[in-house]
């Protein structure tokens, strides 16, 4: 037996005593490197704390499908809910007050310039660049947020002042909620993709802040309109980030939020 065989095969064999079930395999410090890596480039391409903390839904979310039939419609408001009290999101019970809408439409651009042009209220936090996005995107689906902040304590900032009831040198005291989503899916371009994953990705980008300019990242939902998806229902990663969303602290700056993040997101790895 030459002497390499004999020292790999040493180094294999627990020690004389030993409990062969208790030997613990840790991952090298460059492997454990290389998946925060990979982290930290999905949640960087998601877009989420990129700038601002994260904004998620505080209200319960009550989501309503239109533009298709009721059993359709039914299918894609389930999966939704099912993702949110899945992540940890609060969910309104039957009946509620839509704050989640899903159009389907064979004219995306056509809806999407009328309703820019007719509730402009509606989209008037969107910079330039994205309502250029939107409305001239060619993808299958396309998604806005309406955003406010709040006080920790549940008051919003309707007049520019934030009242505080407790003073922290680590809390922002400010928190950014969703108050309502719309996700409108040319079913055109859409056309050939399962009703589920279509219901797995409106869940995905209206339970998250997503960034809905590409590159999506990998390992997720959101490349289901690639040419060759690896996703169609939510990844690991995906219920990783949403569960990140709704546990982390709140009040936290965007830095911190990404950290939170891109662990939650690592964790879900193992």
């Amino acid at each position: 037996m030459s002497l390499f065989v004999t020292l790999a095969l040493l180094a294999a064999a627990p020690a004389a005593g030993e409990d062969p079930d208790s030997i613990v395999v840790t991952g090298t410090p460059d492997a454990k490197r290389e998946e925060r890596k990979r982290a930290a480039e999905f949640v960087r391409r998601a877009g989420v704390a990129r700038l601002n903390p994260v904004a998620r839904w505080i209200a319960p979310v009550c989501p309503r499908t239109v533009g298709v039939d009721a059993k359709i419609a039914g299918i894609v408001n389930d999966r939704i809910r099912a993702v949110a009290a899945e992540a940890g999101a609060p969910v309104a019970p039957k009946p509620c007050t839509p704050n989640i809408a899903v159009i389907f439409t064979d004219d995306g651009d056509g809806l999407t310039h009328a309703i820019f042009d007719k509730s402009p209220r509606e989209v008037a936090a969107l910079s330039p660049i994205e309502r250029e996005r939107l409305v001239r995107g060619d993808g299958p689906v396309r998604w806005w947020y309406g955003t406010r902040e709040e006080s920790r304590d549940g008051i919003p900032n309707d007049s520019g002042v934030l009242k505080h009831y407790n003073s922290s040198i680590v809390s922002t005291q400010v928190v950014r909620a969703l108050r309502a989503a719309t996700v409108i899916v040319d079913a055109e371009r859409a056309d050939g993709t399962l009703l589920d994953a279509v219901a797995s990705y409106a869940a995905m980008v209206a339970l998250a802040e997503i960034d809905s300019d590409p590159p999506p990242p990998r390992d997720s939902i959101m490349g289901l309109f690639e040419d060759e998806p690896e996703h169609r229902s939510l990844s690991g990663r995906d219920m990783a980030l949403l569960r990140g969303i709704y546990s982390l602290p709140p009040d936290r700056e965007a830095y911190q939020h990404r950290r939170q993040l891109v662990g939650a997101v690592r964790e879900g790895e193992d």
